[in-house]
């Protein structure tokens, strides 16, 4: 069997040069399948690996006597295949051209070769012809016992795998070549690196995974072991120096203006067209940056459909420290360039920073006093650089900029805030107390006192109440966004999150605030999205995109990265590990930072009861219960009763949540999962088998599963006594979402027009789903609908809303 291997570059003489190897299991398949292809293409950055990775794979298949190896920068690409660095002895190099080649090599392969013959081209972006492709493609399909390996920072002209769809190309980028965050992981204990699993994701955000930063990066930790978070800061600060490696062996094939450009527009982290040229004055920007995103050389676009392109992280550092050491003071018009033109394109905020940036006081003040009110709706971004003053280090030490900007700012952030001598430098207006509609027009930030307190409906209702959706700033509409995809996040709709998450996500690419804090907040509920659903690999790709996004530190994302990976942990009863992760938050008080604040304390009973801690998990349950609500205050101690007392009555504890509205989808699945499970040890199976099918038709609303994998270690018991057949799928398929809460209201006997009030819909709309659900249900009354539903189970009794009195009455 195939092994796939790369090698960590390292930088020697400002070259990346190979390292000490390290096995990647995961790139195995895709290597495995070039034993079946023809061409193999793989276009990466420099200092990916991509040469030591080919090589690697040759010797690890035992190939290397059957290898040809040509270096395109070194000789004429017309006839390459007469200049071989490394070639048998049978390769018939006296060819003169591509025809001949190919038949010398039909006739001449000698027959005890086992295998197919490997050519490697090495350094395609050196191609300059149009014709060089079609003749590779003619040679690798002209013998079934060749197979072709194109290695280059990008494909040479009309080098796209869509232009050699017609041949088998197995394609690999520097994405698949890129380290993951557990890869980082692996290669920093084999370089004898003792990290913390918070210090090892921070190396992995630094470098995006790239070979030669790790290389660069675990060689600085090695020289100071007792000093990571330091070296870290220095990497980050400083690119780990590779600013003349960037501009000789990255960009070395472009003209030296061309090179001062990207350097110039190094001030921002992404850039557009307008933006680029507005900080160069080139006039071919929008070429510019598609030829330096060519097969993600330097530059890598924000998705397909968006003009925004960012930088490689450590590149784009190492360029913007040696421009600000070499000219400060051109370094300042840029910012103030960017400030302008950021300000003009309706982003205060990116302006702002940009004005401290530049050390543009008097912008900075003007930008606050005509846009505050945009920027105090919105949570501040990361800053512009971490080699650039952050926006409350510059009010900190200007006090006419700190009172502009308090004066448009009556309320803390939730992440950061300016430092205790700004805040008490001015007075702060208190607002009282306020209703839905007064949350939205004075602040956002009660919504999120609201869902930290874990008072969803609260914050649901004055989300509801915000009805203007057009004519918002930027800022504006995407802290709305931030909002309802949270609250969705909170009560169970998981498929509305996920929406607003992907509308968040767009917007923030849509302006290119590449490492925002919105942008984070979509990829964490993503991330969450994935958790409840029971997809681990979807939400550890979710968390390591958030952690390379988020480069610089927001303590609210950091713990809840921190957060959803103990989740992870404990739904691979890996107990222990979440029980570390969870302690080590309170223990910071890092807790106090997630959304709700207490979800930590309550993961920590569960934990702590799932590994047979129950002294501490009550000792702990007494002090924290009282700052939990009442529902999850019942549900967590019903866990707890029942880890003593596994027969124990739950009645007192759980009925009352049985028709309680403000119910998260979670808890009404964890409410019934716990009273299947009573009923079922105290000899009622037949009902508790009833109410384990009520738990899975609601978490099969949104694809919940979460509930059934964290309760496992108290259910087992139940849940191991649930039948395969105990959901009996409607015969037109299941109901969705907002088909469910219509027949919940069919149910309640309620008329069109109120279920339509109800529920914010048309009469209309109510009526399609009514005509949807007696059409999957195979019946044509209401009465029909409600016990069709019954008898599968699909609409849970406590699910059925009272009957409203008659007006009058």
């Amino acid at each position: 069997m195939m092994v796939g291997y790369v090698s960590s570059p390292e930088i020697v003489g400002g070259r990346a040069v190979a390292s000490r190897h390290l096995r990647r299991t995961r790139l195995h398949a895709a290597f495995a399948a070039a034993d079946r292809q023809s061409i193999t293409t793989v276009y990466a950055p420099a200092g990916a690996g991509k040469t030591d990775l080919v090589v690697d794979w040759i010797e690890a298949v035992g190939a290397l006597s059957r290898s040809v190896f040509v270096d395109l920068a070194a000789c004429a690409t017309v006839r390459w295949w007469q200049a071989p660095l490394r070639s048998p002895s049978w390769w018939p190099s006296w060819a003169v051209n591509a025809a001949e080649l190919a038949q010398a090599l039909h006739e001449g392969i000698p027959a005890h070769i086992g295998g197919q013959v490997i050519v490697v081209l090495d350094g395609t972006e050196a191609v300059a012809g149009t014709g060089f492709l079609p003749q590779v493609h003619q040679f690798a399909t002209s013998e079934d016992r060749l197979h072709v390996v194109l290695l280059g920072r990008h494909a040479p002209p009309d080098g796209s795998p869509q232009r050699l769809a017609q041949s088998q190309i197995n394609a690999l980028r520097g994405r698949d070549l890129a380290f993951t965050a557990a890869e980082t992981a692996t290669l920093c204990v084999q370089r004898g690196l003792d990290l913390t699993t918070a210090v090892s994701r921070r190396l992995y955000a630094a470098t995006e995974g790239w070979a030669a930063g790790l290389a660069v990066a675990t060689a600085m930790l090695n020289g100071e072991p007792h000093e990571p978070e330091s070296v870290l800061e220095q990497l980050l600060r400083t690119g780990a120096g590779l600013s003349e490696y960037v501009m000789r062996d990255v960009l070395g094939r472009h003209p030296a203006d061309l090179r001062q450009a990207v350097r110039d527009s190094s001030v921002v982290e992404s850039v557009c067209p307008d933006l680029f040229a507005a900080l160069t004055g080139r006039t071919d920007a929008a070429d510019v940056l598609a030829d330096l995103a060519r097969d993600d050389m330097f530059a890598t676009r924000l998705d397909n459909t968006s003009a925004w392109y960012r930088y490689h992280r450590l590149w784009r550092t190492a360029l913007y420290t040696t421009l600000t050491e070499d000219d400060p003071a051109r370094t300042h018009r840029l910012h103030a360039t960017a400030a302008d033109w950021y300000t003009a394109h309706l982003q205060p905020a990116e302006g702002l920073r940009h004005a401290l940036a530049a050390a543009d006081r008097s912008s900075a003040i003007r930008i606050m006093q005509q846009h505050g009110e945009q920027i105090r709706e919105a949570t501040p971004q990361a800053a512009v650089t971490a080699a650039t003053p952050g926006l409350w280090a510059s009010l900190t030490n200007d006090a006419p900029l700190a009172r502009a900007f308090a004066a448009h700012r009556s309320v803390s952030n939730d992440t950061a805030g300016p430092p205790s001598t700004v805040r008490h430098s001015t007075t702060a207006v208190r607002r009282k107390a306020a209703g839905p509609a007064d949350l939205i027009q004075h602040s956002a930030q009660p919504i999120w006192h609201a869902l930290r307190r874990g008072d969803y409906e609260a914050a649901r209702a004055a989300l509801d109440s915000d009805g203007s959706a057009t004519g918002r700033s930027p800022l504006r509409r995407s802290t709305m966004l931030r909002l309802h995809a949270v609250t969705a996040r909170m009560t169970g709709r998981l498929r509305d999150a996920v929406r607003h998450a992907d509308a968040l996500g767009e917007d923030v690419r849509a302006n290119g605030l590449v490492g925002s804090h919105d942008g984070g907040w979509a990829r964490l509920i993503l991330a969450e999205v994935a958790v409840q659903r029971g997809t681990p690999e979807a939400a550890v790709q979710h968390l390591d995109a958030l952690a390379v996004q988020l480069w610089q530190s927001v303590p609210t994302l950091v713990a809840a990265q921190q957060f959803q990976a103990a989740l992870l942990c404990q739904q691979r009863h890996d107990y222990a590990a979440a029980l570390d992760v969870v302690q080590r938050l309170i223990v910071d008080g890092d807790d106090a930072l997630l959304v709700p604040q207490w979800a930590a304390r309550v993961l920590r009973i569960e934990l702590l009861v799932a590994t047979g801690q129950l002294y501490d998990a009550h000792r702990h349950w007494r002090a924290d219960a009282a700052a939990v609500p009442a529902s999850t205050a019942a549900i967590t101690t019903a866990k707890l009763v029942l880890a003593r007392q596994p027969q124990a009555r739950l009645d007192q504890l759980l009925r009352p949540l049985l028709h309680d509205p403000r119910l998260s989808l979670f808890h009404q699945v964890e409410h019934r999962l716990l009273m299947a499970h009573q009923a079922t040890t105290t000899g009622d199976p037949q009902h508790g088998t009833h109410l384990l099918r009520q738990a899975m038709v609601l978490a099969d609303l949104e694809q919940l599963r979460h509930p059934f994998h964290a309760n496992h270690h108290v259910l087992a018991p139940t849940l191991n006594h649930l039948p395969s057949t105990a959901i009996t799928p409607p015969a037109g398929g299941p109901l969705s979402p907002s088909e469910f809460s219509v027949m919940r209201h069919l149910a309640g006997h309620r008329t069109v027009h109120e279920i339509a009030a109800e529920l914010h819909l048309s009469p209309n709309t109510v009526k399609t789903h009514v005509a949807s659900i007696y059409r999957k249900l195979a019946v044509h009354t209401r009465r029909d609908a409600i016990h069709a539903a019954l008898a599968l189970d699909i609409l849970p009794t406590g699910h059925i809303p009272p009957n409203p009195m008659p007006t009058g009455t």
